[in-house]
């Protein structure tokens, strides 16, 4: 195999450097995809159950020892409970865009070495027939026709290579590129989801906190609506003592 790359020249190395380095971003974002792999559902229903429940700290703990992006996002949001809900969904989203530059890393480099894997081995076949017909007497039919159809046959492999090699690593960059995408929708769902999760556990609380006020107001607002009418039948009262009084004088 090593022979017949090096048959084709200096530009089927090159290729072949193109490859290989495909074939590492592939690894590496697999790898990166499959550790950070957080079943979000089950996530969000475990974090719901401790923040309603008022354990700040121990949703907080939890997610600090998850890896992965989204357990960062609902940690930076974790982070302040207190502040309102726009602010909280700024804070998600800003986190969340963070995120973006990490979940989409080299990426791009895979796109950039499939392009580039095609043009390498056109470029190949090219410049291997400029140099075969480049030499004296071969435009006059000096050359012998296995001569010619070896350089053909060695001019068209390279284009076969680089297209073969643009395939698969193109395949791969679409399968990245779907997977990067539902990465990032699911962090800023997981995000989102927090922020409705922090401020609705909030809301109860304060509610909760209010029906006991209320409670003991309508008490105190009972006991001086029976001062009120008692006050009107003491009164009536004692002027009845004193007529009696008024009478005999």
């Amino acid at each position: 195999m090593f022979d017949l790359i090096d048959s084709m020249g200096p530009i089927a190395w090159l290729m072949v450097i193109c490859a290989v380095a495909a074939l590492a971003v592939v690894a590496e974002r697999l790898f990166y995809f499959h550790r950070v792999n957080i079943n979000s559902e089950d996530f969000l229903r475990g974090l719901s159950s401790l923040l309603r429940s008022g354990q700040y700290n121990e949703a907080l703990h939890e997610v600090r020892l998850l890896p992965g992006p989204m357990a960062r996002v609902v940690e930076a949001v974790l982070s302040r409970p207190k502040l309102t809900r726009n602010e909280l969904r700024d804070i998600a989203l800003e986190a969340a865009e963070l995120e973006v530059f990490r979940v989409e890393r080299y990426i791009r480099s895979l796109l950039a070495c499939t392009t580039l894997m095609p043009l390498l081995g056109i470029l190949g076949t090219v410049v291997t027939l400029v140099q075969f017909y480049e030499q004296p007497g071969i435009t006059d039919g000096a050359a012998a026709m296995p001569e010619v159809s070896e350089t053909l046959v060695r001019a068209l492999q390279l284009s076969a290579m680089g297209i073969s090699l643009a395939i698969p690593s193109y395949l791969f960059y679409t399968y990245l590129v779907a997977r990067a995408r539902g990465t990032i929708n699911n962090i800023e769902r997981a995000g989102l989801e927090c922020v409705h999760i922090i401020c609705d556990a909030r809301e109860r609380e304060s509610e909760k906190a209010a029906v006991p006020a209320k409670a003991t107001g309508c008490r105190s607002g009972m006991c001086s609506m029976e001062k009120a009418e008692a006050a009107p039948a003491e009164s009536a009262e004692k002027e009845a003592e004193t007529e009696p009084e008024k009478q005999a004088e």
